[in-house]
Parts: C-alpha cells; sequence; structure tokens
C-alpha cells in the first residue's frame, strides 16, 4: 500500500508541479471548467497515475483520480479569493490518491513489488525540494499576507528572482541530503551562513522577507529528511 500510494504521490506531483506552468494555472483559476488548459492538465494527470501505476488495469482507478481532479481544479475558479484556497485543493487531492490506492490495493496484486520502497520515498523527497517547495513556500507568503514593497527601480529591485529560486532548490536539495547523512551541524552551517549574508544587505524589511522564505525551504527540506530517515531506519 505505501510503495504504491507513494507512487501515485510521484505521479501527482509531477503532474501538479513540473508539468502545469502559472500561467496554466491562472487560466484555470479563472475560467474553470471553461478552460483548455484545464482539460489538458487533466489529461496528464491521467497518463501519469496510469503509467506509474504499472498495471494496465488500473486505467479507470486513473481516470477517477483525474476527474476528480477536474472537478477540484474547475471549482477553484469560484473560491480563489480564499487564501487557503492552495492548500485545500491539495489536501482533496491527496485524500482522492489515498482512497483510490486503498480500494486498489484490496483488490489487486501488488504489481510494483519489485521496486524498493525507500528509493521511492528518496525519490519523491527529492522531487519535493524542486519546483513544489518553491510554490509552496510562495503560497504561504500569499496566506500569511507577508510580501515586500519591491519599489519603482526594476534594476534594483529585480534581485534575479530566478537565482533566488534556484538558491532555494540548491539550500534544499544539499539540507535534505545532509539529514539522510546525518550531517545535521552541516544544515545550521548552511542556515547560518545565508541568514548573515542577508542581513548583511542592509535592506530590513527585504532581509526578514528572505529570512521567512529562507526558514520555511530548510523547514520543508529537514522534516521530509527527517520523516524518510526515521520511517526507514537510514
Amino acid at each position: 500500500m505505501v510503495r504504491f500510494l507513494l507512487l501515485q504521490i510521484i505521479a501527482h506531483t509531477i503532474s501538479d508541479f513540473f508539468l502545469q506552468n502559472d500561467k496554466s494555472c491562472a487560466d484555470k483559476a479563472q475560467n474553470g471548467f471553461k478552460s483548455p488548459k484545464l482539460y489538458i492538465h487533466v489529461l496528464i494527470t491521467f497518463v501519469c497515475a496510469w503509467l506509474l501505476s504499472f498495471s494496465f488495469n488500473f486505467w479507470w482507478v486513473a481516470l477517477i483520480i483525474a476527474a476528480t481532479h477536474l472537478l477540484v481544479d474547475a471549482l477553484k475558479c469560484y473560491a480563489s479569493k480564499c487564501k487557503y484556497i492552495f492548500f485545500i485543493d491539495q489536501l482533496l487531492h491527496l485524500i482522492v490518491i489515498v482512497v483510490a490506492c486503498y480500494l486498489w490495493n484490496r483488490n489487486s496484486p501488488d504489481c510494483v513489488r519489485g521496486l524498493e520502497e525507500e528509493y521511492i520515498a528518496l525519490l519523491l523527497g527529492f522531487l519535493v525540494c524542486l519546483k513544489p517547495s518553491n510554490i509552496i513556500i510562495k503560497e504561504i507568503f500569499k496566506a500569511a499576507n507577508i510580501k515586500v514593497d519591491k519599489g519603482s527601480d526594476d534594476d534594483n529591485t529585480g534581485d534575479l528572482p530566478n537565482a533566488g529560486k534556484l538558491i532555494g532548490i540548491v539550500e534544499r536539495l544539499l539540507s535534505f541530503v545532509f539529514v539522510l547523512l546525518g550531517q545535521y551541524e552541516a544544515v545550521g552551517f548552511i542556515i547560518a551562513a545565508k541568514s548573515l549574508l542577508r542581513f548583511a544587505e542592509g535592506d530590513k524589511a527585504k532581509s526578514e522577507y528572505v529570512l521567512i522564505g529562507t526558514l520555511l525551504s530548510f523547514t520543508m527540506a529537514i522534516f521530509v529528511g527527517v520523516a524518510i530517515k526515521l520511517y526507514y531506519g537510514l
């Protein structure tokens, strides 16, 4: 059950975070059932769920997952003002996946028995430390109404946002690996070094903004790493 569930969460992570962009999400949120991008996304969701089941007969379960995904994503346009809509959306998707995996495993043979569960969990951990964490942190800022005034001078306010995302990904991957290796001192060193660097820049509001993002970033990586390490005894 756990092995199969991890694979389906990986399928969801790939389809919902890696294989759609901000424009697609905005179009779905604005147009709901009228959005062509919604149906493309649902098709991708179906394909990912089906492929990572490693079973041809799973197609009807994947279809149910995709259909509920369609319904949840389409209805988001009616609750777009809710600042917690992202987390509600993801929770509903995960509940559907858990129920679908439970029902499938009750009546079907274990078709992924040859796959090592620990390696699947590690793959999911690495995936979460990439783009999904950037999006989750952004949504936490939005839900908490945390923002920084970027001013009007584009030359001084941009600060390479894509570079910031890349830095976040690298620091999470390093933290995740260090936690798995039991090198918690190295994680502390990275946090301290980055925090000192940011506060040395002089812009207090912006430094605090980045510091919160940094702490959230490290927290996610450490939490995922510790959870996997404890559960599998790595």
